[in-house]
């Protein structure tokens, strides 16, 4: 089994671990223990669905993935009292998903595990721009390549929403989110793709792609990352193009 077969494998596992949630929208767990797109049932607040049990424990485990140094600093940071990350801190965690999943299915020291997206997004592009493209990630502009399952689709986000692909290398940080292409349908010219903490789970969404299967897709999408890394990974130190300040959240 190829290491992108294993990626979509543990993709989907979470995902529907998780009740197999679709599209972005928020979702909230009533009083009976069910997922719903409702903030209030019968007049009674619902809670976050990333933030009830089992749910939330599960998120701990994410966050798990991300290095050492970086989990410690968030903890002081943002969780002092409860002494660890999970669901229920109010902290993005859709990098740490990433990140998890791809340590479970075997990345190795190939992909740059991070709190936060930035750090394979401007990886990525780097390795486009000097022309690496070989490399264990590669990210292409929209529309450079076909999706091919087992990429990533990426974009940025919050008050860096707006940031173009060409400035991603000269920024280094910034907020963003990206999602792992789990099944790609040709036929009706779109693809499908698992992220975590969208709409506060784990969640399959859908988007656009061309007659020739390149993204195109409206919702902020600005790079598609080529995902060669190996089932056997050679150990190359991808740390090595990274700058540290990329390990922030989100």
């Amino acid at each position: 089994m190829s290491f992108q077969d294993e990626l979509i494998a543990k993709a989907i596992q979470q995902w529907e671990w998780f009740g197999k949630d679709l599209d972005r929208g928020d979702k909230y767990v009533d009083a009976n223990g069910k997922t719903t797109p409702n903030k209030k049932t019968d007049g009674k607040a619902n809670r976050r669905k990333e933030t009830v049990e089992p749910y939330a424990s599960r998120v701990g485990d994410f966050w798990l993935a991300i290095p050492t140094k970086d989990y410690d600093r968030l903890v002081k940071n943002f969780a002092k009292q409860k002494g660890k990350l999970d669901g229920t801190v109010d902290l993005a965690w859709s990098a740490a998903f990433i990140s998890y999943c791809m340590q479970m299915a075997g990345a190795g020291t190939a992909f740059p595990y991070a709190p936060g997206h930035a750090a394979w997004i401007v990886a990525s592009i780097r390795n486009r721009q000097q022309n690496k493209l070989k490399a264990n990630l590669v990210g292409y502009r929209l529309g450079e390549m076909p999706l091919r399952v087992g990429d990533l689709i990426g974009r940025p986000r919050g008050e860096d929403k707006d940031l173009p692909y060409e400035d991603a290398v000269a920024k280094g940080w910034f907020e963003s989110h990206s999602d792992i292409v789990v099944d790609i349908d040709a036929g009706h010219h779109k693809a499908f793709v698992i992220g975590g903490n969208v709409g506060q789970s784990v969640s399959k969404s859908e988007v656009r792609t061309t007659a020739d299967g390149k993204l195109d897709d409206p919702d902020g999408w600005f790079v598609h990352i080529r995902n060669n890394i190996a089932s056997k990974p050679a150990g190359a130190a991808v740390a090595e193009v990274l700058d540290t300040a990329l390990f922030k959240v989100g």
